[in-house]
């Protein structure tokens, strides 16, 4: 009797151990993880390559994150956004997040004796100077366009899909694109 309760401690205190090293092992793989997600989401929020087209139209082009849907849940959703919106993380297909920043300098021009005015197509100001008050408008238009990326190209034919390309077309002149992050959900 006093063996098989020997044995019984034993199997558990294995199967016990065994289980510890099992999560432990669980627990270094998603800390892995997580780690390389970090990684891949830094990479999206680099400086993103732009050029211009038609002589003033900036385009910015970055690489899409994919990520699963359980790794979007626990780690990158902004979940009180999404509840603010009413919608479920599971309804998620992608996230788009793009900063944008509008410079440029002006020259007011006289009204009358109390208001100075701007306005063009992006832009209206006008400041009346009796009552120092400023009246802004900026207006700015984005294109967003998902492509895919292959590994190989032979003449016109492409396989092997590699990943996908955001092409961000900024109709505003004047606005810059600083980073953007697209994240889509698996």
């Amino acid at each position: 009797m006093k063996r098989i309760e020997t044995l019984f401690c034993v199997v558990v205190l294995a199967i016990t151990i065994g289980m510890v090293i099992a999560f432990q092992s669980e627990k270094r793989a998603l800390k892995k993880q997580i780690a390389e997600l970090e990684v891949r989401l830094a990479k999206s929020t680099e400086k993103v390559d732009t050029f211009v087209i038609r002589d003033s139209i900036p385009v910015a082009v970055t690489h899409v994150v994919e990520v699963d849907r359980t790794d979007y849940k626990q780690i990158l959703a902004d979940k009180e956004l999404i509840r603010d919106l009413r919608l479920r993380i599971k309804e998620i297909e992608s996230e788009n997040q793009t900063l944008l920043s509008t410079r440029d300098t002006v020259i007011l021009n006289p009204l009358n004796d109390s208001i100075l005015t701007y306005s063009d197509k992006w832009n209206r100001f006008s400041f009346e100077l009796k009552s120092r008050v400023l009246d802004w408008e900026v207006r700015d238009s984005l294109t967003t366009l998902v492509s895919s990326e292959y590994r190989h190209h032979f003449l016109w034919w492409r396989w092997g899909k590699k990943g996908y390309q955001v092409t961000i077309v900024n109709h505003n002149p004047r606005s810059r694109i600083e980073y953007n992050k697209y994240i889509k959900v698996k």
